[in-house]
């Protein structure tokens, strides 16, 4: 068994709403993703330091207004 972020792997989908317009989050993807040039190609085991508690960290941002936060979800396994 191996355990995956379920937003990653389309288990999930984003449900947010934007604090400010009111506006529907856009997943901008895993933050691992945006740390470095080959941080997508990398095993996600070797980035799970940046994630300590077994989660998954996403860049939500709003096409509208253009606020941005960032969300994390409880990896599952599969």
């Amino acid at each position: 068994m191996e355990q995956v972020c379920p937003v990653c792997n389309a288990l999930a989908s984003v449900e947010e709403r934007c604090p400010v317009c009111g506006g529907p989050m856009a997943d901008g993807g895993a933050i691992e993703n945006y740390l470095g040039p080959y941080s997508p190609y990398m095993p996600v085991d070797s980035l799970q330091q940046f994630a300590p508690d077994r989660q998954c960290v996403h860049l939500l941002y709003c096409p509208r207004c253009h606020y941005d936060t960032r969300a994390a979800w409880e990896l599952v396994m599969i």
